[in-house]
Formats: structure tokens, sequence, C-alpha cells
């Protein structure tokens, strides 16, 4: 096949047997489609759940949305590993669409969002996208700035590992999980005003790198996508775990 033809094939994206338009940015139809999927409830999926990153398709008196799921907190849905997501079609009956059916799609470990709608992917936007939430994972926390005001840093927040306790710190090395519910803000150095605009959340899996009295420094690797942030941690929201997997009592504050 051609290099010619090759792009002019991605580009064919199908709702059924039929020849779909995407529709993008600003197009009334997208938004008021992109409206009604997010007001349509899909089983195995909160109701009050959000949508991030959608995608629109229309081909005649038919249409299709497919984009990432949010929890009402704002935060990808991830279950067992897999981003969960929302697919949801629709058919023009005059003037008006209407929901003819949703469902949940579960992203598989190599898929993008367009393979898991079960479309080839030919937008580049949404490929940056993608390569941003790479770079900038999930775990990203939004800063609260009423909620967090940091005090005046004793330290250079920006000098790293030179910037780091190095004697009486102890190295407790092993697994450890977010014990505590909610946002567990994530610091540069153990310094409340290094906070590095990152969180894990209760039940995330870490790995302890090391300990320094009301601080635990962790490596957290996100179960999508696989970046990995590490950071330091108020002591008493990390608890170790032994080799089964339980929970140990909390790291000494």
């Amino acid at each position: 096949m051609s290099r010619l033809l090759m792009p002019l094939m991605a580009g064919l994206l199908c709702i059924g047997t039929a020849l779909a338009r995407e529709l993008h940015g600003q197009d009334p139809v997208r938004t008021s489609l992109v409206a009604l999927a997010r007001d349509t409830q899909a089983a195995g999926l909160p109701a009050d759940s959000r949508l991030s990153l959608s995608r629109a398709w229309v081909e005649g008196s038919q249409a299709e949305v497919c984009a990432v799921a949010r929890g009402a907190d704002g935060d990808l849905l991830v279950k067992n590993g897999r981003l969960q997501m929302k697919q949801v079609f629709f058919r023009k009956q005059g003037s008006q669409w209407k929901v003819e059916r949703a469902k949940r799609v579960v992203m598989g470990e190599s898929d993008s969002i367009d393979t898991a709608c079960g479309r080839p992917s030919t937008d580049t936007m949404m490929a940056a996208a993608l390569k941003e939430m790479d770079a900038h994972p999930p775990t990203a926390g939004i800063v609260n700035k009423a909620a967090h005001t940091p005090a005046k840093a004793t330290v250079n927040c920006d000098a790293g590992d030179a910037a780091e306790p190095k004697p009486g710190g102890t190295e407790p090395s092993g697994r450890g999980v977010v014990s505590m519910p909610g946002r567990s803000l994530l610091h540069t150095t153990p310094d409340l005003a290094c906070y590095m605009g990152k969180h894990i959340v209760g039940g995330d899996k870490v790995i302890i790198q090391a300990q320094v009295p009301g601080w635990t420094k962790v490596s957290y690797t996100h179960p999508v996508t696989h970046v990995t942030t590490v950071g330091w941690v108020k002591s008493e929201r990390v608890k170790r775990m032994d080799d089964s997997g339980a929970q140990q009592t909390a790291l000494n504050p």
C-alpha cells in the first residue's frame, strides 16, 4: 500500500458499515452529543461520573461518543489497573438526537482511546493529549490553594537530593500502602513548603525508599500510564506491608 493511501485508509472511521465523520472542537452537534453522553448512565460506572478526552463521530442518522470516565472528584476511574471508559450510541429522530444504548468500556493494557472504542487512531491532537498524560500522570493533583497554604520554606525545594537530610535518615525499603483516605500530598523534600503539585490517594501501593522523623520517601508507579513519581509524604499517611500484602502498623513519625 502506498504512503499516500495509508493515511486515507486510516481516516475511514466506521459506525456499523457506514463511513463516519469525526466532530471536532466547538462543533454544536459534538457539544450536544457529549452533553447527552455525560448525562447518560452506563452499567458499571458511577451515576455521577464525568467525561474526559471525549471523541464524537456522526454519520447520517447515527452518532457515537466515546470518552474516558472520571469520578466526581475529577480523578480518572481505574479498576484492576484498567482505565474505565463510557461509549454511548445515538440515533437522530426528527431534529433531536436520542440515546440508543450506553456501555462501559475497559481499556486494555496496550490500547489507546481509539482502539478501546474500536476505531483506528488518526487524531494527532489526541496523541499529543495522551503523551501529555504520560508526562503528567493522573496522580498529579489539583492544588487546592484554600486548603494548602505552604509555610515559608526552610530548605531549597529545587535542590533535589542535595536538600534531603543525610545523617540520621533510615532506609526502611520495602512495600507500603497509603493507609489514610483522601489525598496525600507529595513533596520534593521533607518540608511542607515543598509541595510538588502531585498526590497519591488511599489504597495506592508504594515502594518505601527512606524515612526521616515525620516523613517517608515513597515511589509510586501509576497502573495505567506506568509513570513513576518519587516524593516525600507525611509518615502517618503510609503503612508498611509484609510479604503477604497485609498492612502493618503505621511508620514511626
